[in-house]
């Protein structure tokens, strides 16, 4: 899957040598592997613009060696393509990527063509790559050792530096003897400081105390005056509340809800919220669970929202699991259910597992299974994991086993280390049905990298088959999940994706992948889909995928372009065969055309023979007549090479004789321009039969017109081969006509009309007889 041509980094072409560079004819009897190999090899080497024996020489190789390497009769090593690549590298005109790829897997189908001697290759291409590799162990071993030699100079400049200031410090030691008087003397005013900051703080802590205890004696007194003055009913007003103490020391007795009401609102005016707070929090501890609904309420309504909500959390931390269910059931009938929340804000928070499980029972039993739900979907959220498997465990199998496998999928969110930890937990604990909610969740929920590092992880830890099906939920998701995902997986998995998204995805969702991997610079992948697209779905559903991928910011026509170089000829050919099948001809001669459109001839042939061996029209006569009437020099020079090389010999014989029948003089000049000069047998032989049409079915008017063209844009040799083929074949009458076209325009002095004198010219005899 390579690119189907050389290309050239940089220049687009490069200047031609001072003298033509002339290699060998290529060997009779080659394998279209070896064929293919040694056409694009040459086309490589003639950049460098040196013959063999001066390459050979350059290089301490042998001529001949390298003459067979050329001409295809000996599969060179890869070190010699390796070092050809280079040279073209040094002359700033590097081939790309892709054609250096292309060589690379044309050099190894000559070598499984090639089967005595490419085992020996191959080892010589081993020990090649060995020797580089020897050579740059070698270079980084240098390296680290020049590197150790700069560390050591430096470590003993360090150390002489340290030596140097030991002497300073030596030679200085007499004035560090006179500041150690002055420094004894602050030692000495440092320690006095110490002892007194000791005597300050020792008495601190003894005021401190004092100031605890007399307050201590204020409040017994405050008490007992308050008392006092309640036993006696001296002091105070019948509306007065009753004092706080009291009022904590009786909200288990008699103190009624509007009087606790009554009382923390004496308390709001006199800015005492901590005390009214206290005061709620005591009643709703010892009182039932009716009358802390009714006060919870009344506070609601009296505007102190802020003491019922903070002795929520005081009760679900003292209270019973099965108080706490029947208030949240008792604050739900008056219509709180703020206050409900609170209370499972609280129990998550502050509840054990065992009293967690059994809080959400006693919910689901007072008829409030959906904040059973709520509160089970919270814990999986914010709970340690151990909490939650044993919440799992205690529920699961029983009439909240639906709400466990909610709150497991609800866990999906958290960090991904801990969903691994909580399905392995599951797993170990037998809890299944749990462990694959929580699985198709994170599949569902979670980012694509985080998807695919939960597979990873589960793979990791011996869970193969839940990341499978992890891996069969995520790609259920958006066509953008998909993009991402593809560039977050690893391992093979990425391709999955998108052969799974072929097989069952809308095209117009497939059109959108295709598009956005090859903007995002994964054109191999891109490519790999449309072809998979093409084998595998209807005609229908590929002309809707075209249809979409015309309105992506591509193009149907770019992608299926860049497809066709992408792609190895075999699969080119079959793409093409693909579109050809289901009707679709345009897209399948875009694909036709790329093909012939670079400059590796063989890459070219292959694809023409693959689509022979499949019948394709496109290899038939009729067709191709068609085509290249249409092409331009270049491309229809690449198709009559291609087909020679191929051995498609008939629709060879059938372009040349439509093509050429009456067409300009300077088409086939222009073609004769584009045909490799000298060494290559089938350019040779290509020409040959383009001439051969040309005497046998041309006039000889035409004949000669092409001789004079050839010979004026430099091609001489070809203009004689011409002459020689024509004058075989027509004999006097074409070089009497050749005579009569080259001297046309000289001078003839035998004829009469030579001698003649000249004629006056009209206007001079004019202007003679007005003078």
């Amino acid at each position: 899957m390579h690119e189907g041509h050389v290309r050239i980094s940089g220049e687009p072409a490069v200047a031609a040598p001072a003298r033509p560079i002339a290699l060998a004819p290529l060997k009779e009897g080659l394998s279209p592997e070896k064929r293919a190999l040694a056409e694009d090899l040459r086309k490589v080497f003639l950049l460098l613009g040196v013959g063999v024996r001066r390459y050979a020489g350059r290089r301490f190789l042998d001529p001949g060696s390298v003459s067979r390497y050329l001409n295809g009769g000996r599969v060179p090593p890869w070190d010699f393509i390796a070092g050809v690549i280079a040279d073209v590298r040094d002359l700033r005109v590097p081939l790309t990527p892709e054609a250096e790829a292309a060589l690379r897997d044309l050099h190894r189908a000559a070598l499984e063509g090639n089967r005595p001697s490419s085992e020996m290759e191959a080892l010589q291409d081993q020990l090649a790559e060995a020797d580089e590799e020897t050579r740059r162990i070698t270079t980084r071993q240098r390296a680290l050792e020049e590197a150790l030699l700069d560390r050591e100079g430096r470590l003993a400049q360090v150390r002489s530096r340290c030596r140097k200031l030991e002497s300073q410090l030596e030679a200085r030691r007499g004035e560090v003897e006179l500041w150690q008087g002055e420094y004894a003397l602050l030692q000495e005013e440092s320690g006095d400081l110490q002892e007194q900051v000791v005597f300050l703080q020792e008495a601190l802590a003894v005021t401190r105390a004092e100031l605890i205890a007399a307050e201590d004696r204020c409040h017994r007194l405050e008490t007992r005056l308050e008392t006092l003055q309640e036993v006696t009913g001296s002091g105070r007003e019948d509306d007065e509340p009753p004092s706080i103490m009291v009022m904590l020391e009786e909200a288990d007795r008699r103190s009624s809800v509007p009087e606790l009401v009554r009382a923390v609102g004496d308390l709001e005016l006199r800015t005492r919220k901590a005390m009214a707070s206290e005061l709620v929090r005591s009643a709703s501890q010892s009182r039932a669970v009716e009358e802390v609904a009714g006060l919870l309420c009344a506070l609601r309504q009296a505007g102190f929202d802020a003491h019922a909500r903070t002795a929520l959390p005081a009760m679900v931390m003292v209270r019973s699991v099965d108080d706490t269910s029947a208030l949240a059931r008792e604050l739900f009938r008056e219509g709180v259910e703020d206050y409900v929340v609170v209370l499972i804000q609280a129990s998550v928070k502050f509840h054990q597992s065992e009293d967690l499980a059994g809080f959400a029972s006693a919910l689901h039993r007072t008829g409030l299974p959906a904040h059973a739900a709520s509160l089970l979907g919270a814990a999986a959220v914010v709970r340690p994991v151990p909490d939650l498997v044993s919440v799992a465990l205690d529920l699961a199998g029983g009439e909240l086993d639906d709400a466990v496998t909610a709150a497991m999928s609800a866990a999906a969110q958290r960090a991904v280390p801990d969903v691994v930890t909580l399905s392995l937990m599951l797993r170990d604990h037998g809890l299944l049905r749990q462990a694959d909610a929580l699985q198709r969740a994170a599949a569902a929920l979670r980012s694509a990298a985080d998807v695919a590092e939960f597979i990873r992880s589960l793979t990791d830890h011996g869970l193969g088959h839940d990341a499978e099906v992890v891996f069969a939920e995520t790609q259920g998701r958006s066509v953008g999940h998909l993009i991402l995902l593809v560039q977050a997986l690893r391992d093979g998995r990425d391709w999955s994706v998108l052969s799974r998204a072929a097989q069952y995805r809308p095209v117009d969702d497939v059109a959108i992948l295709i598009s956005e991997l090859h903007l995002a610079g994964r054109v191999q992948f891109a490519v790999d889909l449309l072809d998979l697209v093409v084998r595998t779905r209807t005609a229908d559903q590929i002309a809707q995928l075209l249809h979409h991928l015309d309105g992506t910011a591509l193009g149907a026509g770019p992608l299926l372009w860049s497809a066709a170089r992408a792609l190895a000829p075999a699969q080119a050919a079959a793409l093409l065969a693909g579109l050809e099948r289901h009707g679709l001809a345009e897209p399948a001669e875009i694909v036709f055309r790329c093909m012939l459109h670079g400059e590796l001839v063989g890459q070219a042939s292959l694809f023409l023979a693959a689509l022979a061996e499949a019948g394709s029209q496109y290899a038939g006569e009729h067709l191709l007549c068609r085509l290249a009437n249409d092409m331009d020099p270049a491309p229809l020079a690449s198709l009559l090479l291609a087909l020679a090389t191929a051995g498609l010999t008939g629709p060879l014989d059938a372009v040349i004789r439509t093509r050429y029948a009456d067409c300009p003089i300077l088409d086939v000049t222009l073609l004769a321009k584009q045909l490799p000069a000298g060494g290559s047998v089938r350019g040779e032989w290509v020409l040959g039969c383009v001439l051969a049409h040309v005497i046998h079915v041309r006039s000889l008017a035409d004949q000669v017109a092409l001789v004079s063209a050839l010979q004026s844009s430099g091609l001489g040799a070809v203009a004689e081969r011409l002459v020689t083929g024509a004058l075989r074949t027509h004999g006097r009458r074409f070089r009497d006509e050749l005579t009569r076209e080259r001297t046309k325009h000289e001078q003839k002095v035998l004829s009469r009309t030579f001698w003649l004198p000249d004629r006056p010219r009209p206007h001079s005899h004019r202007r003679g007889k007005r003078e």
